[in-house]
């Protein structure tokens, strides 16, 4: 016998993407407590990471955070390039990713529930043009945070340091 499936409602995404911005706050905090632990010579050192090193992954995650947001917003800090050095001290660099992550928060507070459904219309840094699903542009800067940040995460263990449980459900236990 064939089972009936059940017609999907579909979810409001604005909370769902407010939650996710306050974990990925969350989760930043707590790499960055264990980052400042390095010595300035470990966070700039290559280790062999896609960007190098502590340093270059968590200006890379800044970087993209900045494109993405300057292409939601239609204006803000514009990066010239993927591995650009935004902040070549820790002590800057966090300080730049908390104001980033309350205006992350502040994007998405204000955003239309309806913008959810529209397309965002933007050019590559190469200059190509391209269009998708605002949604999955919203999906795709926490999932680049999530990817990046458990890089970061490996570099920081590699160091001998007790790198922080930084999984959602942890965020969602510590929160409730």
């Amino acid at each position: 016998m064939r089972e009936k499936r059940k017609q999907e409602v579909p979810m409001d995404p604005k909370p769902h993407f407010e939650s996710l911005a306050r974990y990925n706050r969350w989760a930043n905090r707590r790499l960055y407590q264990i980052a400042a632990q390095l010595s300035d010579a470990q966070f700039r050192e290559d280790r062999g990471a896609f960007f190098g090193s502590v340093r270059g992954t968590l200006n890379h995650i800044l970087v993209a955070d900045r494109v993405w947001l300057e292409r939601i917003e239609g204006g803000g800090p514009k990066p010239s390039s993927l591995d650009e050095i935004l902040h070549d001290d820790f002590a800057g660099l966090r300080t730049a990713r908390e104001a980033e992550d309350e205006r992350l928060l502040r994007v998405l507070a204000a955003t239309p529930a309806e913008r959810f459904e529209s397309a965002l219309s933007y050019r590559s840094m190469a200059g190509t043009p391209h269009e998708l699903p605002f949604v999955q542009i919203v999906t795709h800067i926490f999932n680049h945070q999530t990817h990046h940040r458990g890089q970061a995460h490996t570099l920081l263990s590699q160091f001998g340091l007790d790198a922080p449980s930084i999984d959602f459900v942890y965020f969602l236990l510590e929160t409730k």
